[in-house]
């Protein structure tokens, strides 16, 4: 009894077909970061805005506490 052995193909499509899926797996990491960095993308801008609008109810808490403080 022998055991089979295979060796692993070189065949040039397969070649060219592996760096076709190195590629596309590139191509769509880049584009999901440029995606999600893009200024355009509007779930960031929304987010940026309440951010924003989110700090500026806390430095007017933060006044309102500080204006406390002095008070006593």
């Amino acid at each position: 009894m022998s055991i089979p052995f295979y060796d692993f193909p070189s065949s040039p499509i397969l070649i060219i077909g592996a760096f076709g899926i190195a590629l596309a797996i590139a191509v769509f990491f880049i584009s999901y970061q440029k995606y999600f960095n893009s200024p355009l993308n509007r779930e960031l801008a929304e987010k940026k805005k309440a951010l924003i609008k989110e700090k500026k109810e806390l430095n007017e808490r933060l006044e309102k506490i500080e204006q406390d403080l002095k008070n006593l």
